[in-house]
């Protein structure tokens, strides 16, 4: 694994790799495996993931480079460093979906050769962002497949957690945020671990991941993740059927069976309006958030994905 921050349509962001670094030659590479988080977009949180996908398809002599790339803002880098993410105010544009998209794309045209084939994994809004990838077409000439993670891709405001978010977290953090996040930081970091190890431990989530939610709950960091999700709410609301239509050959499709975020509904929906669709509803009662307890699972079942779609 190697992990920098790189400048992306100006703005460091966090890098992981396997296998292949973004900076090495990728001349004797035919395609390669690209990770688009959801939100919180901190890569941090798939090194498990993305460790276990490359080692999956390696056990099969399939030796493909993953990325993953975070979201712009969503991951300062060290304190050290002499780059700056620029703040959140005055530079909305940077940080809203369409900057989200346009850094992601500066991305894959700065790194990733026209000879090589994408295989494109996207998480929750991932997967809206690589709908919207698809409309460009120098990405869209690139990939291979699409791999959309519990999609969302329509009616978030909709569904259960996106009508608590709109109609309780966010008013509350509208009020409280600045002061809570500024608060808790203000802690010495000793209580700090200790209150994240506490939130581990009632809800299941492996102490690796605690360096992750440090950087994640730094006010600069929280508040273009709050600003990113309220963008959601806002945008991502009717189905792009149009745009699905002409692109279903490239795109794959995993719901979930228990998600607040894509209710089962939106599932069966699909397969209705597109009935030659590639979706699959999962079974193994794996989560929205797959990354902080089903890493390895979801690797394996998406490794068998790309494995059908291999040159």
């Amino acid at each position: 694994m190697q992990e920098a921050y790189v400048n992306i349509n100006n703005i460091p962001t966090h890098i992981i790799t396997w296998g292949k670094w973004i900076e090495e030659s990728l001349n004797d590479v035919q395609e390669l495996v690209v990770c688009i988080t959801g939100n919180p977009g901190l890569p941090g949180f798939y090194t498990e993931f993305g460790g276990a996908l490359q080692q999956e398809l390696g056990s099969d002599g399939h030796n493909l480079p993953v990325w993953v790339i975070g979201h712009a803002g969503h991951d300062d880098p060290p304190e050290a460093s002499i780059r700056e993410v620029p703040q959140l105010s005055g530079n909305a544009e940077l940080f809203n979906l369409k900057g989200q998209i346009d850094h992601k794309i500066d991305f894959i045209k700065k790194y990733v050769p026209r000879h090589v084939k994408i295989h494109l994994i996207g998480h929750s809004i991932g997967a809206w962002m690589i709908l919207q990838l698809l409309k460009e077409p120098e990405i869209r000439e690139r990939i291979k497949k699409c791999y959309m993670l519990f999609p969302t891709v329509e009616r978030m405001m909709e569904s259960p957690n996106g009508w608590v978010f709109t109609k309780v977290a966010m008013p509350l953090y509208s009020v409280f945020g600045y002061v809570f996040f500024n608060a808790f930081n203000w802690l010495p970091a000793w209580i700090r671990i200790f209150l994240i190890q506490i939130y581990f431990w009632i809800f299941a989530i492996p102490n690796h991941f605690l360096g992750t939610a440090l950087k994640y709950t730094k006010p600069s960091v929280a508040e273009k993740v709050v600003f990113l999700a309220d963008d959601e709410m806002a945008r991502v609301s009717v189905l792009q059927r149009d745009l699905i239509e002409e692109n279903l050959h490239l795109l794959k499709f995993y719901y979930g069976s228990t998600d607040g975020w894509v209710p089962i509904d939106y599932y069966y929906q699909l397969k209705m309006t597109f009935p030659k669709v590639d979706a699959q509803l999962d079974n193994k009662n794996i989560a929205h958030a797959f990354v902080l307890r089903h890493s390895k699972p979801m690797a394996s079942i998406v490794s068998n994905m790309i494995k059908q779609n291999l040159q």
